[in-house]
């Protein structure tokens, strides 16, 4: 069942429910926008493209739906303030039209700070690509 994710996430946790729900929503890019800090950095793809919250959520578009998001090894670390999740991700991804969704697996670190207007925001994304275990 895909959800709205809470506008303003109490928790890190909340936050983390939040990021995997919006990418599952038929349009993900007000619920994503919603969480990110304006000064967001996002580090993705084999090649290692840094981007801002606008050039990832357009190149985030391009690549097709996500279907599904599990993460997995999930670890949670409290700095005051900041919080860092280290997991693996696994992300289907509808990428050409009438074709099973592509499994994308990553080793990924974000890192959400506390602000007290919009709760939980990620500050920093790296998404290193794996290749599925099997």
């Amino acid at each position: 069942m895909t959800t709205t994710p809470a506008a303003t996430p109490a928790t890190v946790e909340e936050a983390e429910a939040a990021w995997r729900a919006a990418q599952t929503l038929p349009d993900p890019e007000p619920a994503l926008r919603a969480l990110l800090h304006p000064e967001c950095v996002i580090v993705h793809s084999p090649v290692g493209h840094q981007h801002d919250a606008d050039a990832w959520l357009g190149y985030a578009a391009r690549l097709g739906r996500t279907s599904q998001v599990d993460t997995f090894e999930v670890t949670v670390r409290r700095f005051g303030a900041t919080a860092v999740v280290s997991c693996i991700q696994e992300m289907r991804v509808a990428s050409v039209p009438d074709l099973p969704p592509f499994v994308i697996q990553a080793a990924v670190t974000r890192v959400w700070h506390d602000s007290p207007t919009h709760g939980w925001q990620l500050a920093h994304l790296q998404m290193a690509r794996r290749v599925p275990p099997g």
